[in-house]
């Protein structure tokens, strides 16, 4: 099987009256390394829809629940952007002379919309895996491990994700390379094994639309199993048919910025931080 986050060995070469009861099983799932399924009492509403709205032109928002069957269910934010208005680049810290920083600090420096961690990376803050921006191959392919598998590409005229073995760098002028793959070819890819206790994630996917979507879960204690996760990303509304995880736990991390639609002279700005500055992340970038 492979896991949803990395080993501890892979991520060095490559890193719960109701609520009450709720708390105190989480805690017993959390110390003692045992996964807890709920009772019916606590099985939460089903998921509301999921509605879209606009931030700009080619730029839309949602925020929901991620259905698990639990009380307290994760928080999703997703961004989703049409690629006739917005460019997809890997922005590194290293271009403004950083070993690693936030993604909001990444974000404001290189003036993108939105930003997204992207690669893992190692105990001295070195990337692991492809790194290719602006055409430029910064660092190659990693090949070993059963993490690593996928990488998001940008030619001149699409959005792709692929797994490295099949994947050719002819034509690309922005990759990034992470994993699991969570979806490929409109299905969900099997083997994914459970962490166990909740982590936040980061998570790209290209609908069928050509549309790219950044998403980040916030994990409650509960967590949610890969199938969770993989049938958030298949609904309808939500539509990923390729989809590729990103670092998560405290590496992952959000940042939504523009244009107030009420002022436009304001600034609109949403932050969800992570622990854990970032060396690689991944940019939604008007074109003008």
């Amino acid at each position: 099987m492979t896991r949803l986050y990395p080993s501890g060995s892979e991520r060095h070469h490559m890193r719960l009256t109701r609520v009450r009861k709720a708390l105190v099983y989480g805690l017993i799932a959390v110390t003692t390394g045992l996964q807890y399924n709920p009772p019916s009492a606590l099985a939460a509403e089903p998921a509301p829809e999921i509605s879209w709205r606009a931030l700009s032109t080619g730029l839309e928002e949602t925020h929901f629940q991620l259905s698990t069957g639990t009380l307290l269910s994760p928080s999703v934010v997703a961004v989703r952007a049409d690629l006739k208005h917005f460019k997809v680049q890997v922005i590194r810290a290293a271009d403004f002379g950083w070993k690693r920083a936030s993604v909001k600090a990444l974000c404001k420096a290189s003036n993108s919309s939105v930003c997204i961690n992207s690669n893992f990376f190692d105990e001295q803050g070195k990337p692991l895996g492809l790194v290719l921006s602006r055409g430029i191959l910064h660092q190659k392919t990693h090949n070993g491990g059963g993490t690593l598998t996928g990488i998001l590409f940008v030619t001149h005229n699409r959005v792709g994700i692929a797994h490295r073995s099949s994947f050719s760098s002819e034509g690309v002028l922005e990759a990034t390379q992470a994993g699991p793959r969570l979806i490929s070819e409109g299905a969900p890819v099997v083997g994914l094994k459970s962490p166990g206790t909740g982590t936040n994630l980061s998570i790209a996917c290209v609908d069928q639309d050509q549309r790219v979507l950044l998403i980040r879960v916030a994990f409650t204690m509960f967590g949610g199993t890969p199938s969770d996760i993989q049938r958030t990303l298949l609904r309808p509304e939500i539509g990923c048919v390729e989809a590729l995880n990103f670092d998560g736990g405290g590496s992952s991390q959000m940042y939504i910025s523009g244009p107030a639609p009420e002022q436009s002279s304001a600034v609109r700005e949403e932050d969800f931080p992570g622990r854990d500055e970032v060396p690689v992340s991944l940019a939604l970038m008007p074109i003008k």
